[in-house]
C-alpha cells in the first residue's frame, strides 16, 4: 500500500526529469538565436553571396600568383576602341621628346625560371585565380552547348550577339565591383547597405542579360532562355577591384571554422 502511495509522485517526478531535456535544448537554442540576432551582422555577407555566385572558393587549393604582378586578372572583350578624349585647350603644350637610341637588347641568361610567388590561401587574389582556371576549362563549353540549345547558328549575327551579350554582363560586373571598392577604400569597414548593393546590383546585370540574350534567340526557344545559368558565364575576375580593399571584407569564415559551428 506504501508503494501505491508513492507511484503518483514517482510518475510526476518522471514526467519532470524526462520533459528537462527537450526543454533545455529549447532553451538553448532561443538563447542561440536571441545572440545572433543581437550581434552585429557580417557586412561581408553581400560580397560572399557574390563569390559563391562568381565560384569563388573560401580558400585557394593551390595558392601561387601565376600572373606576373600588375598583370590585369579581368581584361574587357569589347572589341570597339574607345575615342581618345578630346584635349583641353587650356592645356600646355608639351615639346616632344628629342628622339634617343634604342635601348639595348637585354642580355640572355642562362637564369632558371622564376617560381610563382607563394600566396595565403585566404588571400582574394590567389583565390580568384584558382576559380578562373576552373572558369576557363568549362566556360567556352557551355557557350556552345546553349547556343546549340536555342538553335544559333555558329558564326551567325546571332551567336555574335550572344557572346556580346554575355560580355557586356561580365564588364558591367566589373564596373560594379569598382565602384564598389572605390565606395569601400573611403569607408572604414564594410556595411550591410554596401553589401546590399553589391548583390542588388549584380542581380539587376544578370537578369538584365537575359533579356538580351532573348532578342537573339529563335522566337520558338526564347521560354528556354529562362532555364540558362547566367551565373555558369560570370568571369571571377571581375572581383578583381575587391582585392586592394579585401582586409575591409572583414569576418570572412573559414571552411573550418563552418564545420565547428555546425
Amino acid at each position: 500500500m506504501k508503494a501505491l502511495i508513492w507511484l503518483p509522485a514517482a510518475c510526476l517526478a518522471g514526467i519532470v526529469i524526462g520533459a528537462w531535456g527537450p526543454r533545455e535544448e529549447l532553451r538553448t537554442r532561443e538563447e542561440h538565436a536571441a545572440a545572433e540576432k543581437a550581434r552585429p551582422r557580417n557586412a561581408a555577407e553581400g560580397f560572399k553571396a557574390f563569390a559563391r555566385l562568381a565560384n569563388i572558393p573560401d580558400e585557394a587549393r593551390r595558392p601561387r600568383r601565376h600572373r606576373q604582378p600588375g598583370k590585369a586578372l579581368f581584361t574587357t572583350t569589347n572589341a570597339t576602341p574607345k575615342k581618345a578624349d578630346a584635349p583641353k585647350k587650356d592645356a600646355p603644350r608639351v615639346a616632344s621628346a628629342p628622339a634617343t637610341a634604342p635601348a639595348p637588347a637585354p642580355v640572355a641568361t642562362n637564369a632558371p625560371p622564376r617560381r610563382a610567388e607563394r600566396m595565403s590561401p585566404e588571400d582574394l587574389r590567389a583565390r580568384i585565380e584558382e576559380a578562373q582556371d576552373l572558369w576557363r576549362t568549362r566556360v567556352e563549353l557551355a557557350r556552345t552547348q546553349w547556343k546549340d540549345k536555342l538553335g544559333i547558328a555558329s558564326g551567325s549575327d546571332a551567336a555574335g550577339r550572344f557572346d556580346a551579350a554575355i560580355d557586356s554582363m561580365n564588364e558591367q560586373l566589373h564596373e560594379t565591383m569598382q565602384t564598389m571598392a572605390t565606395l569601400l577604400a573611403q569607408q572604414e569597414r564594410m556595411t550591410p547597405e554596401l553589401g546590399l548593393r553589391m548583390v542588388g546590383d549584380a542581380t539587376t546585370i544578370m537578369t538584365e542579360t537575359y533579356e538580351q540574350i532573348r532578342t537573339c534567340v529563335p522566337e520558338e526557344h526564347r521560354s528556354e532562355v529562362a532555364d540558362m545559368q547566367v551565373v555558369e558565364f560570370i568571369d571571377p575576375g571581375v572581383a578583381e577591384p575587391l582585392i586592394e580593399v579585401q582586409d575591409k571584407l572583414e569576418q570572412m569564415p573559414m571552411p573550418s571554422s563552418r564545420r565547428m559551428n555546425r
